[in-house]
């Protein structure tokens, strides 16, 4: 079969690689704080990538959204005022608007020219969500925000949809001890806050454990989870923290879920359901080992997650 595509180099690590077909570029830009790609994926379809690493896809983006959004979102018993921490894409936004009573969501992005990007070419991702009426967006650095703007227990949900945490990156500093103690205190009582956590897998786990870790700090819930995302080539990991023991997603039931999607959520799920919510929270015996090890490893302020890009994560 002829190929009439150039090949995107998708490096995991020294020695690891994964090729994307790519047909055309339809955008490519350099803003102040990444590089953005936009291309058409032979298989995938329109793809983002930002700073060489694949963000999302036409074809599976919905498994990572509803991923990261619909677990804490149910688990909490009447969430109405939503921060979303990044998410540029504008379908992290997409998914919480999804639930009917909320009255607010805060999406607050450093990278207004990241954010038009996704407003002029990724209208299959926001759905217009950027014009919700229920939508503030705030391009502003995000801790700056939760420091300045936010105040105590006002919080129902913290979404961070940020890129890695790696070294001299735009979210070097949203991923610390001191950090994620500013969020605990800008939670309701009822507060939950999930992230994404890079990947999880026996080879390529230290990110995930620091994060988590370090959460474990400051939550007394903290749990892990992933899904495998195709464009990807690799599971994808988040972390649920709660800061009532009775939010456990653990100890979540499939009916109860499924009932609250039914009465809650406007529109579709093509994913999250109660039966998926129990297989992405229950973790293999080597995950959960390496997990349990390192307890130490902890990121605060004064030491950041030492981690170059695309190495021992």
């Amino acid at each position: 079969m002829e190929k009439n595509y150039l090949y995107f180099h998708d490096v995991f690590a020294a020695g690891e690689e994964h090729l994307h077909g790519i047909k055309n570029t339809i955008v490519a830009i350099k803003t102040p704080y990444q590089f953005i790609q936009l291309v058409e994926s032979s298989f995938f379809g329109k793809m983002l990538i930002i700073d060489g690493d694949v963000q999302s896809s036409a074809k599976d983006e919905y498994i990572y959204h509803e991923s990261l959004v619909h677990p804490a979102m149910l688990l909490h018993p009447n969430p109405k005022n939503i921060i979303l921490l990044g998410g540029g894409e504008g379908a992290t936004l997409r998914e919480v608007l999804k639930h009917k009573d909320i009255k607010k969501v805060f999406m607050v992005d450093i990278d207004k020219d990241g954010i038009d990007l996704a407003k002029k070419y990724l209208g299959e991702w926001h759905k217009g969500s950027f014009e919700n009426p229920k939508t503030t967006l705030i391009n502003t650095d995000a801790r700056k925000f939760i420091e300045s703007q936010v105040a105590s227990n006002s919080t129902d949900i913290i979404i961070s949809d940020l890129t890695e945490p790696f070294e001299a990156g735009p979210s070097y500093k949203l991923f610390t001890k001191e950090f994620f103690a500013l969020l605990f205190d800008r939670l309701t009582e009822d507060g939950i806050f999930v992230l994404q956590a890079s990947m999880l897998r026996p080879v390529t786990y230290r990110m995930h454990r620091a994060i988590r870790n370090t959460l474990m700090q400051i939550f007394p819930v903290v749990r892990s989870y992933y899904v495998y995302i195709p464009s990807f080539d690799t599971t994808w990991s988040f972390v649920l923290a709660s800061k009532k023991y009775d939010q456990d997603p653990k100890t979540a039931d499939i009916k109860e879920i499924d009932e609250k999607i039914q009465k809650r959520i406007e529109g579709e799920l093509k994913f999250y359901e109660g039966e998926s919510h129990m297989r992405i929270f229950s973790l293999p015996k080597d995950i959960k080992k390496i997990l349990a090890e390192n307890k130490e490893e902890i990121i605060t302020d004064s030491h950041p997650l030492s981690l170059p890009r695309k190495e021992n994560i």
